[in-house]
């Protein structure tokens, strides 16, 4: 049997309760969610939206402090190319949308709840 790495089971829910704050914070502004937490080969897609005519896929960085940055600092080059990768395979035979965006929305928590900062248009597709 393996053992657990100490606070990474903690780690893992504080992103899966910034995952469900963040898709709150879509919704509670107009965006419908289509799709949470979609895995398409090694690819993960956090969230997938539709705003108006415009299908948004949003990374969701937290942290439990921005002592050392802003979450959406830790969305690098690399990181981009994966998720624009898992777009594609998600897009897959669909029809594509007027219009695509890649967002980024950090959380931070502050008195234990979730405070969401929304990135619109964070990256241009790297692919």
């Amino acid at each position: 049997m393996g053992q657990s790495v100490p606070g990474h089971d903690g780690r893992r829910e504080r992103g899966r309760q910034a995952e469900i704050a963040a898709a709150r914070y879509l919704q509670e502004r107009g965006y419908t969610i289509l799709a949470t937490n979609v895995v398409r080969g090694r690819w993960e897609l956090d969230i997938v939206a539709r705003l108006d005519d415009t299908l948004v896929f949003v990374e969701v960085r937290s942290r439990s402090t921005e002592r050392f940055g802003c979450p959406s600092e830790s969305v690098n080059h690399r990181k981009q190319l994966h998720v624009a990768r898992a777009a594609v395979l998600w897009l897959g035979a669909r029809p594509l949308p007027p219009s695509i965006r890649f967002d980024v929305i950090a959380v931070v928590w502050e008195s234990g709840r979730p405070v969401c900062r929304h990135f619109t248009d964070a990256f241009p597709s790297p692919l």
